[in-house]
């Protein structure tokens, strides 16, 4: 089952900054696209918003500290199951 979520742009406003806590990259500002709940977990749909990279990157939406964490969606079938689950909520409707 798939659902719209709008719980970080309630929370962080319609963009964000990513932080590498690894402190190899530079933090980067991300526009939220999307947000939906994909078989009950919750995902979110991001593009660079101070590059013209049309590129959108899927995170996982988890709860850390008392606050939503982003986390990269590294397991390929994972990554197809909110593909698809996308393209249904794009092209079916919300």
């Amino acid at each position: 089952m798939v659902r719209k979520l709008n719980t970080l742009e309630n929370e962080w406003g319609q963009e964000l900054t990513l932080v590498d806590e690894e402190g190899v990259n530079q933090d980067s500002r991300y526009r939220i696209l999307r947000e939906l709940e994909v078989d009950g977990r919750h995902y979110a749909v991001l593009s660079a918003s101070e590059e013209r990279d049309p590129d959108a990157f899927i995170f996982r939406v988890s709860q850390k500290d008392g606050g939503p964490r982003l986390e990269h969606v590294d397991d390929e079938d994972e990554w197809d199951h909110v593909t698809d689950a996308l393209d249904e909520m794009l092209y079916l409707g919300d």
